[in-house]
């Protein structure tokens, strides 16, 4: 029996997205918040518990999904064994050595944000702090900037967990992704430069000496992030029959050499890898992407009359004249927003958008959709005042929530006019 039948089935989805925003601030549970978005989209259409139980089990019980949540593990414990190793703080060290203030300030939380450490900017704060010993700039710049460079590279990048999951319910490869995002990275990067970092002197340079053998030096500390690269092109040289079906899978080696080649070069004991390997974050990220997948999976699935639900979804629309673009935009913004989270956002936004597209969409549509979506949703991300980073930024400069904001607005409304005009881009071109 369904529930609310005589209700359209775009008032359904945004019912359930509200449920899972609300549920979200209540009980600050992504993995709560998404369980109850699927269980009203699961009674929205009338399905039984068995037929749950066996939507659900078809969304986790697969090699794929089982090499997405193996990713994203072998991630967490890459971030955390450079980390632990000294490897970061060392990179951060010679950078300082050879760039100017202004170059160092945006060059360190840059850096820093390779890694997807949760809280990252807690991280490279004092990093960012201590290129301004004398304390001439305002702590609200540094922390808009701490926090707005740390994350230029989550436009794209498939270290991230949000990206693979955007990747995963999209179904574009890595490359494609990649394609998508990185002009809006580039986007960001020069937005922060022109709105943030130009408040900064050229002619004061970092206090820190310069350092012999820095080339040398440069490759070392960032040869676990070579090998991650270098793995992955391999990988989509070997013949089709080999390297196709799953992008995790050249993530995943490419993670596990470089894990290897750290600790043989930088041993950790066994005591250390123990406390890595069962910390309970990455245990709480994993059963967050397992239940985006789920909720994933009900948008997917069929109403009792065999009717996709996204073809529903897509008639209505239609019938009702809303812009399907307008939805891409708003939904993963306002979802990025509420959440501030990129697995956040991408969990309870994506499939929507998808569904927004019709059963079949055509590479054009999908990937013109995919770039609007994510530059829409990384910015509401940026701009949440909820988001972990600015939080623990604002916490470590002493600054408000509000001044800290401000200072991002600008920079976030360049990458959102960008993505819609990369997005007419891409509609023209395909």
């Amino acid at each position: 029996m369904q529930l609310f039948p005589e209700l359209p089935w775009l008032i359904k989805i945004l019912l359930s997205l509200g449920a899972i925003l609300l549920t979200n601030r209540l009980f600050k549970s992504l993995s709560l918040a998404m369980a109850s978005g699927s269980l009203l989209i699961a009674l929205f259409a009338g399905q039984s518990p068995a037929e749950m139980l066996a939507i659900t089990s078809s969304s986790l019980l697969t090699f794929k999904h089982l090499t997405l949540v193996l990713t994203i593990a072998l991630i967490y414990w890459l971030s955390v064994q450079m980390s632990e190793t000294g490897l970061m703080h060392e990179l951060v060290d010679l950078i300082q050595s050879r760039l100017s203030t202004r170059g160092s300030i945006s060059a360190l939380p840059t850096v820093i944000g390779v890694l997807p450490i949760p809280g990252g900017a807690f991280f490279s704060a004092p990093l960012v702090d201590n290129c301004d010993q004398e304390k001439h700039f305002d702590p609200e710049l540094k922390s808009a900037i701490n926090y707005w460079f740390r994350h230029t590279w989550e436009f794209w990048s498939p270290l991230f967990p949000g990206s693979l999951l955007a990747m995963e319910i999209t179904g574009l490869s890595s490359l494609e992704f990649l394609l998508a995002g990185f002009p809006l990275s580039l986007i960001a990067a020069g937005a922060g430069y022109l709105l943030l970092l130009r408040e900064i002197p050229t002619c004061q340079q970092s206090t820190t000496g310069g350092q012999t053998g820095f080339w040398r030096r440069l490759i070392f500390l960032q040869s676990p992030l070579i090998i991650v690269i270098g793995t992955y092109i391999v990988y989509q040289l070997l013949p089709a029959i080999i390297g196709k079906n799953n992008q995790y899978i050249p993530i995943g080696i490419g993670i596990s050499g470089a894990v290897l080649w750290l600790q043989y070069f930088r041993p950790l004991t066994a005591a250390q890898w123990r406390k890595i390997l069962i910390d309970r974050k990455i245990l709480v990220l994993m059963v967050q992407i397992s239940v985006i997948q789920v909720y994933a999976a009900f948008i997917g699935s069929n109403l009792p009359d065999g009717t996709p639900l996204v073809a529903r979804i897509s008639s209505e629309l239609t019938s009702l004249g809303i812009p399907i673009v307008l939805m891409i935009m708003l939904v993963p913004f306002v979802s990025a927003l509420a959440t501030g989270a990129g697995i956040g956002y991408v969990g309870a936004s994506f499939p929507m958008v998808i569904s927004l597209l019709g059963a079949e969409p055509s590479f054009g549509a999908l990937f013109s959709a995919v770039v609007l979506a994510q530059g829409f949703g990384m910015t509401g991300m940026l701009l949440s005042p909820v988001h972990i980073c600015l939080l623990v930024s604002n916490e470590y400069f002493k600054t408000e929530l509000t001044p800290t904001l401000a200072k991002l607005f600008k920079p976030g409304l360049s990458v959102l006019v960008g993505t819609v005009l990369f997005y007419l881009l891409y509609s023209y071109l395909f």
